[in-house]
């Protein structure tokens, strides 16, 4: 049987790398956490980046400020889970 060897990053890390900092996680976290070279996560990024995927695109924004509170009490506040 013979094997073959692929240089560089797992073939994985480009969706693994994606959901790091679609997640959230800071370019050299994600780098990190993935134990990636330096320049492969520069190209990940990149990738990542050029198909309009930066960490804002799947994340969503909470508003934690008093006027965001204000309107939300307005329109009749925060949903309540009751126990049954």
């Amino acid at each position: 049987m013979r094997y073959v060897h692929f240089a560089g990053p797992p073939l994985h890390s480009s969706a693994s790398y994606a959901a790091c900092r679609r997640g959230g996680a800071p370019p050299e976290r994600a780098r990190v956490e993935l134990a990636l070279p330096a320049a492969a996560a520069s190209r990940l990024e990149g990738l990542l980046l050029a198909k309009g995927g930066g960490p804002q695109a799947q994340r969503p924004a909470f508003a934690r400020h008093g006027p965001h509170v204000a309107a939300v009490l307005a329109a009749g506040g925060f949903p309540v889970l009751r126990r049954p």
